[in-house]
């Protein structure tokens, strides 16, 4: 279950557990026992060495300074289409300019016609224009029949491209980072979704396993390469099923999940407030729907030593609208507040900024039926990063 406090959760379990395991793990003789029983003094300070050790642990990951050069930022559509005249270099001195310190660069795959030359290419450009302006690019992969049939073929594929976007970027600068898979989807398969990587965990770790290989093989500065690994289940719920032994032993990784990728909304689950509902202020279900999101990776960061990045959230209900302005606003605010230190991407760059000719947003939009001023949203975000 997710915990409210990480120190005092550990605080609480060592009381009850922790005196068997100790003793069972360290193989503890006869008379070691024989002496808490008869020191419970000692016992105490025991317990309370592997307290700070938790503690230590949780302050270790939680202080990845990396978490801090990529802080917060925008999710990006250039490589989503084979068009890339939605780029525009100022886009980045404009968003630096604003407070924003990464792009998630989520390059589709799966593209007909894709010349693989050419977006590499173009890749580069992005990449080489972000780490002038200061702004930490993130490169995730989209294929969503991949994701939704993991066949041997898939597989393949999917080394290879990695494998080209390693070598091609190889000597970049440590600010660059590759998030494995931007999200494992299973639209495609339906109700079929047995091999999907969603569904079969143990395809998902194996994928993994053999892309880290190959990128930390590649040359260059990808041996120490912060790679991103995603969650097999999309929530920080899912983390827990990553095998450990993909990152225990490697210091330059994170984890990769989310919610609210297309907004909170208004649904109801049998009657009751779903997992991302929100409503006026967030007091009556939306703020603890929130903070149950996030104290999943909180958890998860405190007892595997591993922090964690929010690939994608947005505070406008995408899927249908059900939120007004003044509920986005609040939705918004709370999110990024509460949220922190977890750095972010919000989806989309395109929604605010206008990329192909470098202009912010200022009028009105209509989306999912809402008429939006989402310059005015983004200004009360700001407000509180």
């Amino acid at each position: 279950r997710p915990c409210h406090s990480s120190c005092d959760q550990r605080r609480q379990w060592v009381s009850i557990g922790v005196g068997s395991k100790f003793i069972s793990y360290t193989r503890a003789p006869k008379e070691s026992v024989i002496m808490f029983q008869i020191h419970p003094k000692m016992m105490t300070i025991v317990v309370l060495v592997i307290i700070c050790a938790f503690c230590l642990k949780d302050s270790l990951a939680r202080h990845n300074p990396y978490t801090k050069k990529i802080a917060q930022g925008f999710s990006t559509n250039y490589f989503k289409t084979l068009n890339f005249k939605k780029y525009n270099k100022n886009n980045l001195a404009d968003i630096y300019e604003r407070g924003f310190r990464n792009v998630r660069l989520r390059c589709r795959a799966d593209l007909d016609n894709l010349n693989m030359t050419v977006f590499l290419d173009n890749l580069e450009t992005v990449v080489n224009d972000c780490l002038a302006t200061n702004i930490a690019p993130i490169v995730s992969w989209i294929h969503h029949e991949a994701e939704a049939f993991a066949t041997t073929s898939h597989r393949t594929k999917y080394l290879k491209w990695w494998t080209s976007v390693a070598k091609k970027l190889k000597d970049k600068d440590y600010r660059l980072s590759f998030n494995l898979f931007t999200e494992l989807g299973v639209d495609a398969c339906e109700n079929e979704c047995a091999q999907s990587l969603r569904e079969n965990t143990a395809k998902y770790n194996d994928w993994t396993s053999a892309v880290v290989k190959k990128i930390r093989e590649s040359g260059g500065k990808n041996d120490k390469r912060m790679l991103i690994l995603g969650s097999p289940k999309k929530t920080a719920k899912g983390l827990e099923e990553i095998d450990q032994n993909i990152y225990k032993n490697d210091p330059y990784m994170m984890a990769e999940w989310h919610i609210y990728a297309s907004g909170p909304n208004k649904k109801l689950k049998n009657g009751s407030p779903g997992q991302k509902y929100w409503s006026g202020t967030g007091d009556d279900f939306g703020k603890s729907n929130v903070m149950t999101a996030i104290e999943y990776a909180n958890y998860f960061t405190s007892f595997y030593n591993l922090t964690t990045y929010l690939g994608a959230w947005m505070p406008q209900a995408n899927e249908n609208g059900d939120l007004n302005q003044t509920e986005i606003i609040n939705f918004g605010k709370y999110f990024v507040q509460v949220i922190k230190p977890i750095p972010w991407s919000m989806n989309v760059l395109d929604t605010y900024y206008d990329t192909r000719n470098s202009d912010w947003k200022l009028d009105e939009q209509v989306i999912k039926g809402q008429t939006l001023n989402m310059s005015r949203v983004l200004d009360e975000i700001i407000s509180v990063m």
